[in-house]
């Protein structure tokens, strides 16, 4: 086991959604040397190799795992946060079990925009999701607040590949279906 524990120090409200909290942790070890293997292991993932940080989506949650600390905000109580922490030590603990058979990646990910879903999209304004504008989809969309088979013309015979395209992007966000 790489990785035996992550110890909660701090719990505060979370600055960008008053409803949620937000926490840091310390892990028993620096999992920097991880953080290429991890990087390949979590698709979603953006590593910054000069500032040694990882930050990725889980669900509504973010992440951000330095050599010091793992930060994490929009968690909804303290029960959450736990139950996170127990899946962040888990994953790094999987990853090292298996980084024999990864790759390690520098890469430096984009994620998707607004702008990239955006042009996916049929771009009719329709109104139908609830939206005024397919930009005001695209904008939700990559907020997770909105799925892709909520704008009518994905879900639309014959529009397959663009439904297909928008739901790699929304998994690559690391959101679930």
């Amino acid at each position: 086991m790489f990785l035996e524990e992550i110890n909660l120090n701090f719990i505060q409200p979370c600055t960008t959604d008053s409803k949620r909290i937000r926490i840091i942790a310390t892990p028993s070890r620096d999992v920097s040397e991880l953080f290429p293997y991890l990087n390949t292991y979590l698709k979603t993932a953006i590593y910054n190799k000069k500032g040694q940080t990882l930050t990725y989506n889980y669900g509504p949650k973010i992440i951000v795992i330095t050599k010091d600390d793992i930060k994490v905000s929009k968690l909804l109580n303290e029960t959450d946060a736990f139950e996170t922490l127990d899946y962040i030590k888990d994953f790094i603990n999987d990853c090292y079990d298996k980084k024999d058979s990864i790759k390690p990646s520098d890469e430096k990910r984009n994620l998707p925009s607004p702008f990239d879903v955006y042009e996916i999209l049929p771009r009719l304004n329709c109104g139908k999701c609830g939206e005024s504008t397919c930009m005001a989809f695209a904008a939700k969309l990559v907020q997770g607040k909105y799925k892709p088979n909520m704008c009518s013309q994905v879900r639309a015979e014959g529009h397959e590949s663009m439904r297909e395209e928008l739901e790699n992007i929304y998994l690559t966000l690391g959101y679930e279906l």
